[in-house]
């Protein structure tokens, strides 16, 4: 029987790698998107790879939406919690807004949801994964990331407890923490200096691709990642390794 694998924030970028190579790797897919005009290309992966693809469009931020897809989807093998907001403003520049739009989105939806499907799991028996897209901003500060960092930083807690009170039930819980990674190819003519001065912060000197991502979220669902739960795989070139 063929895996089913929730991904959330799966209309573009890292998202939508991850989507296609659970696509690639057989999975039936159950995928969220912000836009509905995200759906049509999701669906085409259901004829390329043999698979069965649902796309459902809407905003975490709503709790209807969440509740709609515990009605929706039976149950998952594997919930891929990639969806979330970013934040560059000044810490003292951060509006009440802000706070709310990213605590309900890299925090709260991540919660619901992880509560929902683990509870589906633990009833159909199922030694499933739950993996939060984390970042390297989740395990050290930087200047006018105040917020997204309080939210990284919480689901890297969140993940480590949520793999303690799982792991009776067989399922594992892990974060992935990429460093900067280029998710369109046109960065690097919209923003050449801002790329430069990161990539010289990088160790290796080289970012992340959204593929490499992609690759080790499904690395972390199969067996031979069989006893890694409540950690972080961290994909940083060396940033969070010191100075």
């Amino acid at each position: 029987m063929k895996k089913k694998t929730l991904i959330t924030g799966a209309g573009q970028g890292i998202g939508k790698a991850i989507a296609e190579k659970f696509a690639k790797e057989g999975n039936d897919l159950y995928l969220l998107v912000r836009k509905k005009t995200e759906i049509k290309s999701l669906k085409l992966l259901e004829t390329k790879h043999n698979i069965k693809v649902a796309v459902y469009a809407g905003d975490l931020r709503n709790n209807n939406f969440i509740l709609k897809l515990n009605k929706k989807i039976p149950y998952v093998d594997n919930l891929i919690n990639n969806a979330a907001m970013a934040n560059k403003k000044f810490f003292l520049d951060v509006t009440n807004k802000d706070l709310d739009n990213l605590l309900s989105v890299n925090l709260k939806s991540i919660y619901k949801l992880s509560q929902i499907f683990s509870k589906k799991m633990i009833k159909k028996k199922v030694k499933g994964t739950i993996i939060s897209l984390s970042s390297q901003l989740g395990h050290v500060g930087a200047y006018n990331r105040t917020l997204y960092s309080l939210t990284k930083f919480g689901l890297e807690g969140f993940t480590k407890s949520l793999a303690l009170d799982l792991a009776k039930f067989g399922i594992r819980a892990v974060t992935v923490a990429p460093t900067k990674t280029i998710v369109d190819e046109s960065e690097y003519k919209r923003t050449p200096k801002r790329l430069k001065h990161i990539r010289k912060r990088i160790p290796l000197n080289q970012f992340s691709t959204k593929e490499q991502i992609a690759s080790i979220v499904y690395f972390i669902t199969t067996n031979s990642a069989g006893s890694i739960t409540g950690t972080s795989i961290i994909s940083d070139g060396g940033w969070t390794a010191g100075k």
